[in-house]
């Protein structure tokens, strides 16, 4: 039979084990809950710095009507970097340039009028619009980049009318004269509307091409993609924000949090 002395010392033994286990026990919950606790602050200030870097980018481009791209430092410890593009159209990468136009062939003959694919990839003119600011002509035809693309006679008023032209390429970077555009009689007293629709189905904006010297146009996308990943020194946690921006309506129309992160 055992003795009570050895009996209180197992007792003793086994209290002590149990308590040793329960303090591991709630010291590893404890460290495992700071170090969630300073994921979820790093995190959270990852999400924070991007939508400041969101912000930033929508501000440079109210103040100044230009997109933002780059790194911006929000203090020592944060950061974010911001990459922003216009809505990719074939409208917004067509740039025409009237201001070398004139009028030949006795004022029949509108000429000197570039037309540049700013964008990256190729980019196709589907149908061509012209009108005027008064009075009326008839169009005989137009040849771009030395192709007659239009030859039907086709009158032109002061109500935009658009004619199904041959379909015109222009690689990206490149540049191609609108030869001419040729009237029946001398329009040379006309003031005169041109504006393109692309294979895409976007639409150029109106370009006043006449009277000379003219203008050079561009269109603006109705959109701006900005992606904005933000970080904190010391970790490798990161949260990025992809936003659409509708520059016609001043609202983002979009935002999303996603895994991928700005380079």
């Amino acid at each position: 039979m055992m003795k009570p002395k050895g009996i209180v010392l197992i007792a003793v033994i086994i209290l002590i084990l149990f308590v040793s286990i329960a303090v591991l026990g709630a010291n590893t919950f404890i460290v495992q809950r700071l170090v969630g606790v300073d994921v979820e602050q790093r995190t959270m200030r990852s999400r924070y710095n991007a939508q400041a870097g969101l912000n930033y980018a929508l501000y440079q481009y109210r103040a100044t009507n230009s997109t933002f791209s780059g790194n911006i430092s929000i203090d020592g410890n944060n950061s974010a970097r911001v990459t922003t593009s216009s809505g990719g159209t074939a409208a917004t990468s067509l740039r025409i340039d009237a201001t070398g136009s004139s009028f030949g062939g006795g004022g029949r003959n509108l000429l000197g009028i570039t037309l540049t694919n700013t964008g990256s990839s190729t980019i196709t003119l589907d149908q061509m619009t012209l009108y005027l600011a008064s009075g009326s002509e008839t169009l005989d035809d137009t040849i771009i980049n030395g192709v007659t693309v239009w030859t039907i006679d086709t009158a032109i008023g002061t109500s935009p009318v658009t004619v199904n032209i041959t379909n015109v390429n222009i690689s990206a970077g490149a540049t191609i004269n609108l030869n001419r555009i040729r009237f029946t009689n001398s329009a040379s007293d006309k003031t005169i509307f041109l504006r393109f629709i692309m294979t895409d189905g976007s639409t150029t904006s109106t370009c006043t091409v006449a009277p000379p010297p003219a203008s050079v146009c561009t269109t603006t996308g109705t959109s701006l993609s900005i992606s904005c990943t933000g970080v904190t020194t010391g970790s490798n946690t990161y949260r990025t924000i992809n936003a659409t921006y509708n520059t016609t309506s001043g609202r983002i129309t979009d935002l999303d949090e996603v895994s991928s992160v700005v380079p």
